[in-house]
């Protein structure tokens, strides 16, 4: 067999056809492909079923040159599967190949800090997440939603995608077994149906191809998928073992890309939290490139509560809930996660969605100033990065679903382009001008009067990002020593992105200095106050 060329941390499948025919392909006969490096490196990765009597490997090597690699069927006898062989050459990518993908920086990690993510090679990776729920559904097709919705979010600075590869409650009978949501069970249908052919021993390979080329297209777009196996519901019908199963046959199918593994959404919907335990850890093992691995949570908590310091467990995905009376978790759980041991990045995950019935309490929308709350308060809170949704889109709503009146979705198009989505590339743009990855939550070093709400992260000594909410009004920043003079501020508008001259006053303040700034009006507003001679080349 001729060498196959690919290039570094690009997948290449291996397919093969077994020699024999099986019961149940799905369980009878496991594949595997050890994959030596020209430097001795060893990986070994788990093949999949694809249908009838073929199997495939998906493999993307992690250092340039030679590797060659044979498979190991666990049917010795099957000529198809056991000791195929094999080489493979892997390129270096080109430096204007990267900048038009940055997922050829490699697969993402968590830095050595514990505090955000970097790419394979270093490049530091800003989480600026949305919401896809509903990506494995029929309504995500492939020529119209998802090119709009790539080149929306594209266009709109997002890195990353949420999106759920199905319900696996969901059976061949068209009957959602554990589902609390506002669609029938046809709506949780895949183009190739649902994810088993027969629950729950036999898996369903057609409906994976269709979630192949979703999760290919948010790819080559430059994107980051964080993919959900399942939503806490579903784990109570499925049991822990169907669901080890379930999520080995993902592992093999996408490992080989560079995605994050999030077990389940709100896994706490599931009251047992070792059952989540015992599946992390199976997923750990399994996993040849280790992904980061998470679980989803919901409020009043997060995932640290349970699984902080497990191996497997290697950062937060926050939830606070669609309810405006929650408001006091978007200051509480991040600040806490920061604050966890040992370290580990917490993202906000879901916190409010926009055009969203905030869920208790009084029946209205969330407002475009409550979405903008729940993304900058958790930012400065302690998160290191956070993710949008919105109602329409997140459940890819076309006008179907039996939904009360209240909680009906805009339709997806309108959702598509809501003001505060187009907002986050503000945020994007704040971010990009600042180190945040050296940001560290300082909720003692601003203050107040009653009707306005302030937040501080920061560089101590150096550099103090303040957000304000709230009525026009003063409010104090405290920095230490020298003189207050030294320091410049200057106004972000988060709803245009336009930076202003801020004038504050400074007054002593025992050995540190007061500075007093008023905000510009009853909006809220980002204040970037700099230490002058320290970063300055910060501003454009």
């Amino acid at each position: 067999m001729r060498p196959q060329n690919t290039n570094v941390w690009d997948c290449i499948e291996l397919k093969f056809k077994s020699s024999k025919s099986y019961g149940n392909a799905f369980r009878d006969v496991t594949l595997r492909g050890e994959f030596i490096g020209p430097r001795g490196e060893y990986i070994n990765i788990p093949g999949f079923w694809d249908g009838d009597n073929i199997w495939k490997i998906r493999f993307a090597p992690t250092t340039e040159g030679c590797w060659t690699w044979k498979t190991m069927c666990s049917d010795i006898g099957d000529s198809g599967l056991h000791c195929q062989e094999g080489e493979i050459i892997a390129s270096p990518w080109a430096a204007t190949d990267i900048s038009t993908n940055p997922n050829r920086h490699g697969f993402l990690k968590v830095h050595e800090s514990g505090r955000y993510f970097t790419y394979a090679d270093g490049t530091k990776f800003y989480w600026l997440g949305d919401t896809l729920w509903m990506m494995y559904t029929e309504r995500c097709d492939e020529k119209t939603f998802l090119p709009a919705y790539i080149e929306d979010r594209k266009e709109k600075g997002f890195t990353l995608v949420q999106v759920c590869i199905g319900r696996p409650s969901l059976d061949e009978m068209k009957r959602s077994k554990g589902d609390e949501t506002h669609f029938s069970p046809e709506d949780f249908m895949g183009e190739g149906g649902a994810p088993y052919i027969r629950s729950y021993d036999l898996i369903n390979p057609e409906y994976f191809e269709y979630i192949d080329r979703k999760i290919s297209m948010l790819l080559e777009a430059g994107f980051v998928p964080c993919i959900m196996g399942m939503w806490g519901q579903d784990l109570e019908y499925i049991g822990v073992d169907n669901a080890k199963e379930f999520w080995r046959y993902i592992i093999a199918r996408y490992s080989a890309y560079n995605v994050l593994w999030s077990i389940s959404g709100e896994y706490f919907f599931t009251p047992n939290e070792q059952w989540w335990r015992e599946i992390g850890q199976d997923m750990h093992m399994f996993d040849p490139y280790r992904h980061p691995t998470t679980v989803h949570s919901t409020a009043p908590h997060s995932g640290s509560r349970h699984y902080q310091s497990e191996e497997w467990y290697d950062f937060n995905l926050v939830q606070v809930g669609h309810v405006a009376l929650f408001k006091k978790l978007l200051e509480t759980l991040p600040y806490d996660d920061y604050h966890a041991k040992p370290v580990k990045p917490s993202i906000m995950s879901e916190s409010w969605y926009e055009n969203h019935p905030s869920c208790i309490g009084e029946e209205r929308r969330l407002t475009e100033l409550e979405i903008r709350m729940a993304t900058y308060i958790p930012l400065f809170q302690g998160c290191i990065g956070q993710s949008y949704g919105a109602h329409g889109i997140w459940s890819v709503y076309d006008g179907r679903g039996v939904w009360e009146d209240y909680f009906r979705p805009f339709h997806w198009q309108h959702d598509l382009k809501l003001p505060v989505s187009s907002q986050m590339k503000h945020l994007r743009t704040l971010m990009d001008k600042v180190r945040w990855w050296e940001l560290e939550p300082r909720p003692d070093l601003v203050t107040g009067p009653l009707g306005i709400d302030v937040y501080c992260t920061c560089i101590f000594g150096c550099q103090y990002i303040v957000y304000a909410v709230g009525k026009k009004d003063t409010f104090m920043v405290f920095v230490p020593g020298g003189t207050g003079e030294e320091y410049k501020g200057q106004w972000f508008n988060p709803r245009t992105g336009e930076w202003s001259e801020a004038a504050g006053e400074f007054a002593p303040y025992g050995s540190w200095w007061r500075w007093t700034v008023t905000k510009p009006d009853d909006e809220d507003w980002v204040l970037v106050l700099k230490r002058t001679g320290w970063n300055s080349t910060l501003y454009e």
